[in-house]
Formats: structure tokens, C-alpha cells, sequence
């Protein structure tokens, strides 16, 4: 439906010129005055009764239809498959650290295979759909090596070499972790798959804190019993 641009009246299909004001139509101006859609994203319907189906469902709301073989989007696994093949690459024979260089904060190395993989977890763009923000919150949660925060875990001077390389990988999962989350929160609402994920990253961020403080724990403890053993012993002389 095309309107006059000059005084708004309606214009039969075809008309040259406006019959309320005598204005030239023309192309251009009949193409202007339409109202134009933009679809974004896909439907996914019943391939049964055709009604539209949520995601995470395995049956049909409407006709009871089971969808055993709908397919979810692709991307996170193919991302999973792309960490493992650089993975592969890793050469045991000449040794973890062999060829590793230092890392940006100048503290320990990182070797090359890890650097790959860093690039990759920080350049990998966090789908919209929520079957793969789920998958992918799981997938992070997952690789997020908890030992390598305790201090005490970096022991020697080759485990700590070995323990940089290794928790710059398991840093740029958690990055990773928390952005993933966030979009859950903007995608999920307060639907039952967000409680879940939110639960996760509460439990994940506890355990986090608690492998921190683990070890100036340990340290502020330890002085606390040798200050009571001589303070009781001096008691005792």
C-alpha cells in the first residue's frame, strides 16, 4: 500500500499521480512510503502440526509430538574440536617447556600450544541461542583447573614454569566463564537452565576464593601456633 508524499492519500496500485493533489507519484516515493519488515534469527516449528517450538524441548507443546531429531547449533562444538586439534600439536618429545617463552607479566612461560589455545578461548565469539551458552558455560566451568590458584601448588622452579602455562590457559577459560554468564543472565531470565547456570558459577567463584585464601591461611596459622608455643613456653621458664 503506497501513500501521496505530498498529502498522504492513499494511491490505487499503478497510479502515476496523486488524485487528491496531482503530485507525481513516481517509484521512488512509492517505494519510501511502504513499510518495510526485518526478520532476525530462526523459527523453529513442529515439523508435525507447525507450531513454534522453544528451545531446550523435547516434545511438542501443542500436538505432543517428540522431536527426536532436532538438531542444536554447532558452533561450541566445533570450538571444543578446534582446542583439541591444537592440543594435538603439542610435541611430548621435545618436553612442555621446550621452545616456551615469557609471558606478558614476565612471570614463569607460556608455552606456544597453550598461547594457540588462549587466542582461540579469548577470540571465540559466545553464540545467542541458549542451548549453546549451556553447553558452553559447562564446557568453561569444566577446564577451569582449581589447584593451579593455590600458591602453594607452585612449589619448584619447573612446576612453577609449568603451572604459568598452564593457569594462563585455565585464566582465559574463567574470562570466558564469566562472560558466558552474564549472557545467560540477559537470555535466560529466571527460567529453571539459568538456576542451574547460576548455581555453577556460584559454586565455581566459591571454590575459586577459597583456593586463594588457602594458603594465606596456612601462613597467618602458622605463625598464630608458633606465637602460642612461645608465648606458653615463656610461661612455663
Amino acid at each position: 500500500m503506497a501513500f501521496c508524499m505530498n498529502c498522504g492519500k492513499e494511491l490505487p496500485n499503478g497510479a502515476k499521480f496523486c488524485a487528491g493533489c496531482g503530485t507525481a507519484t513516481g517509484e521512488v516515493g512509492a517505494e519510501t512510503s511502504q513499510r518495510k519488515i526485518t526478520y532476525d534469527g530462526e523459527l523453529h516449528k513442529c515439523p508435525n502440526c507447525g507450531e513454534i517450538v522453544d528451545a531446550f524441548v523435547s516434545k511438542c507443546s501443542a500436538c505432543g509430538y517428540e522431536l527426536r531429531d532436532a538438531k542444536n547449533s554447532n558452533a561450541v562444538r566445533e570450538f571444543a574440536e578446534k582446542i583439541e586439534q591444537i592440543e594435538l600439536q603439542r610435541n611430548s618429545d621435545n618436553g612442555l617447556l621446550k621452545g616456551t617463552k615469557k609471558n606478558s607479566t614476565g612471570l614463569g612461560k607460556v608455552h606456544p600450544i597453550d598461547e594457540q589455545k588462549i587466542s582461540l578461548i579469548r577470540s571465540f565469539a559466545i553464540p545467542n541461542t541458549k542451548e549453546d551458552i549451556y553447553e558452553f558455560m559447562i564446557l568453561a566451568a569444566s577446564n577451569i583447573d582449581m589447584k593451579l590458584y593455590s600458591m602453594a601448588y607452585d612449589s619448584s622452579q619447573f612446576q612453577g614454569m609449568l603451572v604459568t602455562s598452564q593457569k594462563a590457559v585455565s585464566d582465559a577459560w574463567l574470562a570466558k566463564f564469566e562472560q558466558a554468564h552474564q549472557k545467560a543472565k540477559l537470555t535466560f531470565g529466571n527460567s529453571s537452565e539459568f538456576l542451574y547456570l547460576d548455581d555453577l558459577y556460584t559454586k565455581k567463584m566459591k571454590e575459586l576464593k577459597w583456593k586463594k585464601l588457602q594458603f594465606p591461611l596456612f601462613i597467618v596459622g602458622g605463625f598464630l601456633i608458633i606465637f602460642l608455643f612461645i608465648f606458653i613456653f615463656g610461661i612455663i621458664l
